[in-house]
């Protein structure tokens, strides 16, 4: 018998800007909570296209490490 499953064929759908939308509303909406951070590699977007629209929408947008914004 195995130790391991066979690797999954299947990918993960990437996250769209409803998606990402969602996540910064659950968050600056929760009390106390006032960040968000997402790993850019689970998006369908560039880094390029997330920064230029949060922006435009109010919010500060940080690189916190490589892959990953944070947004205040």
């Amino acid at each position: 018998m195995s130790k391991l499953s066979p690797r999954p064929l299947k990918q993960e759908k990437l996250f769209s800007w409803d998606d990402l939308n969602s996540q910064l509303l659950a968050n600056f909406n929760m009390p106390g909570i006032d960040y968000a951070v997402i790993d850019l590699q689970k998006y369908d977007m560039s880094k390029e296209e997330i920064i230029v629209e949060a922006e435009k929408q109010g919010y500060k947008v940080i690189e916190q490490a490589p892959h990953h914004l944070r947004f205040e």
